[in-house]
This record gives structure tokens, sequence and C-alpha cells, in this order.
């Protein structure tokens, strides 16, 4: 985790996948899959399609510190098999979104997963920068990169992937 200037935050995290990078892929762009996995999301609105296009617009619900918060996000990118990105902002904040899919196999995926903050200016969003925002997104970008895996292995068990199997 690093802090970016005077009111920037900014994270990143990794997960390799036993799965095909197009599956990986298809779950997370399919915006349906979001409150399922992605940390901090709650309900997601709007006509939206599958998969996502770029200019698309999302009405999303957060939570963030026990309070709900009402986003509102672009698509920026979605290019599959490796990249979807998008921008959004609530409660005087804006966020961007990066998540890239690498193959590192036909059966093994790596997921990285980009946020970044910028929040309200001033001495207020200086403080949140450096201290409060820093552990909400370390835990956010861990524990949604551990959701995605745990759903993509109960999809597996339930015959929705294909998972790695080990050689005979």
């Amino acid at each position: 985790m690093k802090v970016i200037g005077t009111a920037d935050a900014e994270v990143h995290d990794r997960i390799v996948l036993p799965f095909p990078q197009d599956q990986v892929w298809d779950f997370i762009a399919d915006v349906r899959n979001s409150n399922r996995w992605m940390f901090g999301v709650r309900e997601v609105a709007g006509s939206f399609r599958h998969p996502l296009q770029e200019g698309d617009h999302l009405r999303i619900r957060l939570v963030a510190g026990g309070k709900l918060a009402d986003s509102e996000w672009i698509i920026g990118a979605c290019e599959r098999p490796h990249l979807v990105t998008s921008r959004g902002h609530a409660m005087g904040a804006s966020a961007e979104l990066r998540i890239e899919c690498t193959a590192l196999g036909p059966q093994s995926t790596e997921v990285v997963q980009s946020l970044r903050y910028q929040l309200p200016g001033g001495f207020l969003g200086v403080i949140a920068a450096r201290f409060g925002v820093r552990t909400i997104l370390e835990t956010q970008a861990r524990r949604s990169l551990q959701s995605l895996s745990a759903h993509l292995r109960a999809r597996a068990r339930s015959g929705g992937l294909t998972p790695q199997t080990a050689p005979d």
C-alpha cells in the first residue's frame, strides 16, 4: 500500500487462481456478480449488459465505514479476456478501479486489482488518505480477491467452471 499525493490513496493486490483466463474474466466482467465478490458492494442498478462495454453507466450502493453510499460509475475499458477499468464517485470522493487478468498457463490466471481513491481536498482529506483509508483499502482489496477465489471455487464444485486438475 502506498499513499500518493496529498489526498490520494492507492492499493494493489493480486491472486493466482486455478482457472482459465476467459472464465475468470467472464465472472469478473459480469456486473451481476460484483456484490458476490467485490468487498463493499451491496447492490448494482441501472441498465447494464453482460459483458460490460466501454461507456456503460452503473449505480452502485456501497457500504463504507458502516454507512451506505450511492455511487455512480462509468466503465472505461472492458477488453476480454484481460482488462476491466471503471471510475466512479460518491460522497465527495472519486475512485478508479482496474482489474487485470493474465493467463499464466491454460488453467492458471493471475488477477491484479488496483484501487485508487481521490479524497476531498484539504486537511481532512490528507489525514484520511494517510491514516483512515489505508486500512480500508488494504482490507477491501484483500477481501475482494479472497472472495473472488471462494466464489470461483464454489462454482467449480457445482460444475459451473473448469478448475485446474492435477496431472495423472
